[in-house]
Order: structure tokens, then C-alpha cells, then sequence
């Protein structure tokens, strides 16, 4: 899966997955966090994105789903930094998936 439709305001938006930060529940509303600096909050639920979008899109607590390739440090073991700055608490019993998780992250390329 490439792209992702986005349902807001009576209209659509495709987004191409590796745009896509993070995404965060809202109630029964999923806020989307784009790599251009755009927030997106959609009409569907974080649980129906969390079974649409395969890795690198990881459930690190009950209301947040992240793409572990933008995740720039482990600051603690229960903490994340993400490249747009904010950091992302992990639930405890979620630790040890992630931690699997990080080992498979993508490895930027060498410039040759």
C-alpha cells in the first residue's frame, strides 16, 4: 500500500504512506500528522487505520500509531522522539514489540 484515502470535510485526500508521521486518536476521530507540516483529522477511527496500515506503521499505546522509519531517538525505554519534534510516550506492556520493531527500521541510504 502506497497511498491512503483520508475522508475530512466531505472530501477526500490521498496521501502517499511514507508522507504519514503519525497518526493520533481523537475520540472516534484519527488526527494524521504529515511530514509537510499538515494535520489531517479524519472521520474513521485510529483502529480501522491501525488494521489498514502494515508496517512501518507501529501501535506504540491505546491512542497513537506511529511510522517507526521517522523516529529519530530512544530517549528512555518508554520514550520516542519523532523527526517533527514530538515525543511520543510507549506503553509498557508495548516496550518489547518496539524495541523488535526499531531493529527492522529502515537504514537511511549512503550517498555514494
Amino acid at each position: 500500500m502506497n497511498t491512503v484515502t483520508l475522508p475530512f470535510h466531505n472530501k477526500t485526500l490521498s496521501v502517499e504512506t511514507a508522507e504519514i508521521i503519525r497518526l493520533e486518536a481523537s475520540g472516534n476521530y484519527t488526527l494524521f500528522y504529515l511530514l509537510d507540516g499538515r494535520q489531517v483529522l479524519t472521520c474513521k477511527s485510529l483502529h480501522f487505520y491501525d488494521e489498514l496500515l502494515p508496517f512501518p506503521f507501529v501501535r506504540v499505546h491505546k491512542s497513537c500509531l506511529i511510522n517507526i522509519n521517522y523516529v529519530t531517538e530512544r530517549k528512555t525505554p518508554t520514550l520516542l522522539s519523532l523527526t517533527d519534534g514530538s515525543e511520543i510516550h510507549i506503553a509498557r506492556r508495548r516496550k518489547a514489540t518496539i524495541t523488535q520493531y526499531m531493529s527492522y527500521k529502515r537504514k537511511p541510504r549512503s550517498s555514494s
